[in-house]
């Protein structure tokens, strides 16, 4: 017996993961401005901050690779199914 899909769920499961996806590449985005201003500026710690900034970008990538298989929540069955026995 399957279960009814829940469009209305499933709609703010998509929208959550959206949001999230926005909001980390925002941050990114301000990462990188930040560290192009204070490398002009001459601070001293600038590589830090490209250092996490990069890692931003890759944490972006990652994000993305997930957002496409959103879908795929249900992890794969890999067990036996169990066969029906004649009687």
């Amino acid at each position: 017996m399957k279960k009814p899909l829940n469009k209305q769920k499933l709609h703010e499961f998509v929208q959550r993961r959206k949001i999230n996806a926005i909001g980390l590449l925002v941050i990114t985005l301000l990462s990188a401005i930040i560290t192009v201003i204070c490398a002009f500026q001459r601070f001293s710690r600038t590589d830090v901050l490209a250092g996490v900034t990069l890692l931003l970008v890759v944490l972006c990538f990652i994000q993305e690779l997930k957002l496409r298989r959103s879908f795929r929540t249900i992890r794969a069955f890999k067990g036996f199914r169990k066969k029906k026995k004649d009687a």
